[in-house]
């Protein structure tokens, strides 16, 4: 989740960048686009801390995300016409990346940083939605609205994840966040879509009312125009001067044509709008400045067809320079005293900003479309009565059409009856409550993991509904796979350890009667045996011992996970000294000496007590038994944390071990030397890895043949 907001801030941060662009600069996108690159690369430096220096990672990531804050809110400020106040940013960033060192150096804490960020970036989304607000009693757009509910929903959420942070547990891995921090990671990417559309919204809000104020503007003069040729229609008839002044000063262009289409009439303004003197254009057909052949009598069919009056037709006129312009005419047929259809006229406007601002909203929603269609997630919006306002080509796949298809159409319309009903209440649900809810399908061979969110109309209440759609049937299939695998792996290793236990214990019985009857041969017939004799009989027993030896070593290896005592919290220092203890005899004998090197009190894992003085006695056991002939035998015992656990390692100066046999040696029976060099059965190694691998840790060797050896291995920490 968290890898998927990176991406989708990331997304937003480019579409803000270009869409700044486009306007010139516009220092409010500019913001906008910072902040989402800065949120989009702070995440994901974060989330890689486990690979990238704690430098680079954590503060580095921070402070991406302290200017991704900073950002947004300067964005805020810009669009509501604020002062930027830099020395608050100074000190926010002052404070905000005081919290993340210090939980980081001073006390390394994953929880301790988000709890520090959350709650320190809280106040400043809640101011932006703050300044917003203000704004919005100014502008009452749906832009404004949704920017401010987004702020301030981020400016909750991040209050809701700082306070629950601190109140629960330590986090071990912020990889692996789940619940409440899962879907904190979608809705903050979520958010910077949502803050997308609100900024184009806002636009288009802004530049609807500006249009809205100029179109009122004409439509008034057009209307004052018209009452008053209608008021002043007899007077000019008799004084066609009065009626010329009268038309010489219209913005607009007013025409009048005979039964032919001939121009019988046009204001001066055809010479400012249009290129042409009034001289050059009375007499002739009005078609001659239409953009297309067909334009007039397409123009006179509307007449026809609306009962000889239209408003705000649209149509292109071709201007004298060659250009093709757009304009709108509010015509009407007008008729002789007879009653008989005597011409048109009209006024004509040019509408040119008008198409512009119409090409710019097709091309915001062709922008809104293609990063929907980016998703790899089927997504739509729809009204609460199932109209599709919006759907993306992974949604409109699943039904067999194209997104352009399904806009506008009724989504129940698409399911069988029971399940339209059901997703009818589901939905009725969402928008009642206002709470998104998330549920599992599974439709034929698909498995989707479905999600329903709110979303709220002009009056903040919910009327719309977003659903996003994932297609996890690959995941559900290989879970169900790998489940089955390992219910097959966990009943063939009972077997195993069943018959490793059975083996070994019905293996001593022969033994112990082929050791029992060689002691009774050496007794009775010891005095008539020669050197050979003698020596093959030591020889037999010798074999014996040796197989009881391994025998008795099996059976401990099958005890370990089957007879091992329960894991629970443990100091290492007690079971550590009752190692040394049990080896004590064998370092007298050979001058061994062990140094504890972990810097302070041993720690507490989560351990066997039994089992870890097991594991230190073998791997101090046999750093004592491999130790060079050469020099004294020095033993160095340490460990430090690493996350969640405890690395340890035992080191020694003894003969070292060959890189090929790293990995042989932790296998059973495995030896690198003969057993009259050095005695043994070739366990001891595999035991520490049973032991190891029982605890959920790992163990491994470095060694430099004729230097020495270190033995690695984790144990998870308590607490």
């Amino acid at each position: 989740m968290a890898f998927t907001a990176a991406m989708t801030s990331m997304a937003g941060g480019f579409v803000f960048a270009a869409y700044g662009l486009t306007r010139h600069g516009d220092r409010r996108w500019s913001s906008f686009s910072l902040s989402g690159l800065s949120y989009g690369l702070g995440l994901l430096l974060v989330l890689h801390v486990g690979t990238l220096t704690p430098v680079l990672s954590v503060v580095g990531g921070n402070l991406l995300l302290a200017v991704a804050a900073m950002a947004i809110h300067a964005g805020c400020a810009l669009l509501t016409g604020r002062r930027l106040r830099p020395a608050v940013y100074l000190g926010f960033l002052a404070a905000y990346m005081s919290g993340a060192l210090y939980f980081l150096y001073g006390e390394d804490s994953i929880g301790g940083r988000i709890a520090s960020a959350s709650l320190l970036r809280a106040p400043l989304f809640a101011h932006a939605a703050l300044m917003v607000h203000g704004l919005r009693r100014v502008e009452t757009g749906t832009g404004m609205l949704l920017l401010e509910a987004v702020l301030a929903g981020w400016a909750c959420l991040l209050l809701a994840r700082g306070l629950g942070v601190a109140a629960s547990g330590p986090i071990r891995d912020l990889i692996v966040l789940e619940g409440f921090h899962a879907a904190y990671y979608t809705m903050a990417g979520l958010a910077y879509v949502a803050v997308v559309i609100a900024l184009l919204l806002i636009d288009a809000d802004r530049l609807t009312a500006l249009l809205g104020k100029e179109v009122s503007r004409q439509a008034e003069a057009l209307g004052t125009h018209i009452a008053r040729q209608i008021q002043t229609q007899d007077d000019l008839r008799r004084s066609e001067a009065d009626l010329r002044a009268i038309l010489d000063n219209m913005p607009d262009i007013f025409y009048r044509t005979d039964r032919e289409g001939r121009l019988l009439m046009v204001s001066r303004s055809v010479e400012n709008l249009l290129g042409y003197r009034v001289e050059e254009v009375l007499g002739r057909d009005a078609a001659f400045y239409h953009g297309v052949p067909e334009s007039r009598a397409a123009l006179v069919a509307a007449l026809e067809a609306a009962g000889g009056s239209i408003i705000d037709y649209e149509l292109q006129l071709r201007h004298k320079d060659g250009r093709a312009l757009w304009a709108s005419t509010s015509s009407r047929f007008y008729y002789d005293a007879g009653g008989a259809r005597a011409g048109t006229e009209g006024v004509v406007r040019l509408i040119e900003e008008r198409k512009r601002t119409e090409l710019f909203i097709r091309e915001n929603q062709a922008l809104i479309q293609a990063m929907l269609d980016a998703s790899s997630d089927a997504i739509m919006l729809f009204k609460a009565d199932g109209t599709l306002l919006a759907v993306n080509e992974v949604m409109a796949e699943r039904f067999g059409r194209r997104a352009s298809e399904l806009t506008g159409s009724c989504l129940w319309d698409m399911f069988p009856p029971d399940v339209a009903k059901a997703r009818q209440a589901a939905v009725g649900r969402v928008v009642e409550t206002g709470l998104a809810i998330h549920y599992l399908d599974r439709r034929g061979e698909l498995y989707l993991d479905n999600s329903i969110y709110p979303v709220p109309g002009p009056e903040g209440r919910p009327d719309k509904v977003a659903v996003y759609s994932r297609d996890i049937t690959a995941q559900t299939l290989a879970e169900a796979k790998v489940a089955t695998y390992l219910t097959e792996l966990e009943r063939s290793n009972a077997e195993l350890e069943q018959f490793a236990y059975v083996a070994s214990h019905d293996l001593r019985e022969p033994l112990r009667m082929i050791s029992s009857y060689l002691s009774l041969l050496e007794r009775r017939y010891g005095s008539r045996l020669e050197g050979d004799g003698l020596e093959f009989l030591a020889f037999a027993r010798d074999g014996a011992r040796r197989m009881d030896h391994l025998v008795l070593d099996l059976l401990e290896f099958s005890r370990i996970d089957r007879k091992g005592s329960p894991i629970i919290a443990m100091e290492v220092e007690p079971a550590l000294t009752q190692a040394l203890r049990h080896l004590a005899p064998a370092m007298d004998e050979s001058g061994a000496a062990v140094e504890l090197a972990g810097g302070g009190d041993l720690p507490w894992v989560m351990g066997d007590p039994d089992q870890i003085i097991r594991l230190f006695q073998n791997l101090i056991g046999n750093a004592v038994k491999y130790r060079a002939p050469d020099r004294p035998s020095r033993i160095r015992v340490s460990w430090r944390r690493q996350g969640g656990e405890w690395q340890f390692t035992v080191a020694d100066n003894g003969i070292g071990i060959e890189p090929q046999y790293f990995e042989r040696i932790f296998r059973i029976f495995q030896r690198l030397h003969t057993a009259d060099r050095y005695e043994g059965t070739g366990i001891g190694l595999a035991v520490c890895k049973k032991i190891v691998e029982r605890h959920a840790g790992r163990i491994w060797v470095e060694s430099v043949p004729g230097e020495g050896s270190a033995f690695h291995f984790t144990l998870p920490a308590a607490g």
